[in-house]
Parts: structure tokens; sequence; C-alpha cells
């Protein structure tokens, strides 16, 4: 009786945290946006989002994980950060030169609610205890591959303009919800992200 209770009490603080989110840095991203119509965040999984995907997983496992996909392999753009606001309120113009670094990369970011958590080894992140083996969309990605390119632009800030330095790009986003069994009992339960930056490039507007 007394496993009984510690296990309900278990699954009851983890239906409390689901919404506590840890993970990537594309989550302090400025936006994002899916290009297709219904696409969502883990982040902004409602309550009764969580109840409608558990419901998905219907079999318990005597030990192990359960899992359901909600976006499998989304299409993305984002606008990550402002580097840079120059406002020429003068009456003459000004030389401006900017060194930029262009990175072209396979960027694997990983987010976790409730209490399914992440783990770190060295620059590497994963999912706890082999919730990465058990979601396809993982399997098929390299980790922190990064081409770089430095460039070089001159621009010229005429008097009464401003000119923005943006940081744009592109990726994936697959994520879903998770339980995790021990002698059938659901100990762990949770929504995964996982983001797949592919593209990130500057945007000079004047």
């Amino acid at each position: 009786m007394k496993k009984l209770m510690i296990a309900f009490l278990l699954i009851f603080l983890g239906v409390l945290n689901q919404k506590e989110i840890v993970g990537g840095e594309y989550l302090s991203y400025q936006s994002i946006e899916f290009k297709t119509f219904g696409g969502v965040l883990m982040r902004d999984f409602t309550d009764e989002d969580y109840t409608r995907y558990y419901d998905r997983i219907s079999k318990r496992r005597f030990f192990g994980w359960r899992t359901t996909t909600v976006m499998d392999h989304e299409a993305v753009t984002f606008q990550k950060e402002t580097k840079y606001v120059i406002v020429n309120e003068g009456t003459s113009s000004i030389n401006k030169t900017y060194y930029f670094t262009t990175r072209e990369s396979t960027n694997y970011q990983l987010s976790a609610s409730g209490n399914i958590g992440l783990t770190t080894s060295g620059n590497v992140r994963a999912f706890r205890l082999g919730l990465d083996a058990e979601i396809e969309a993982s399997a098929s990605y390299e980790k922190n591959i990064f081409e770089e390119e430095k460039v070089e632009i001159r621009m010229l800030v005429d008097p009464n303009t401003t000119l923005r330095v943006e940081v744009f790009g592109e990726g994936f986003v697959t994520n879903g919800v998770a339980k995790y069994y021990r002698f059938w009992v659901n100990v762990r339960t949770g929504g995964w992200e996982v983001f797949i930056l592919t593209t990130e490039y500057f945007s000079v507007v004047k």
C-alpha cells in the first residue's frame, strides 16, 4: 500500500510540473513561426493539450517509455536576436563597416517538461533514461556541426535613418509527450521537443 501511495505521489508531482520547461537556446529566440498552419511549440501546450496527448498513450509498459508525437519535423522560421540598432539623428551620413560570421549548421537542441528531464555530457545534451532512442526524429541528425564564413559589409547610414542588424534562421521542430513506467507504474510524465537549426543568417535593414 505504501509503495502504491508513493507511485501516485510521483505521478501527481509530474502533472503539476509539466509546464516547467528546461532546454535549448531556441526558447529564448525573439520569435518562432511555423511554416504550416497549426504548428505549436511544447511551451504553448495547454493543460487540456497535455491531457489529450496523454490519452493517445493507451498501453502501459512493464519497464520503459511510451511516447506519442504531436509535431513531426515541422519547418519553422525564427528571429533569433537584434544585434545592432543605429539611429542617425545628425545632418551628415555615417559610414559603418560590419564584420559578420554567417553560420550554416545542424544544431540539435532539446527541451523537456514535467519530470522527464535532460542530462549533459560535455557539450551534448540528451533526454534522461534513454528517451532519445524512442524518438525517431533524433536518429538521423549529427550534433553541433558548424560551417562558418566571415562577411564584411559596408553601410552608409543617411541622416534621419535607422539601421537594424538582425539574426534570422530556419529549422525543424518535432515534439510530443511521454510516460515512463517501472513495474507497470507511470513514474515520469511530461513533454519532449527536438529543435534542429539548419540555417542562420544576418539581415541588414535601413
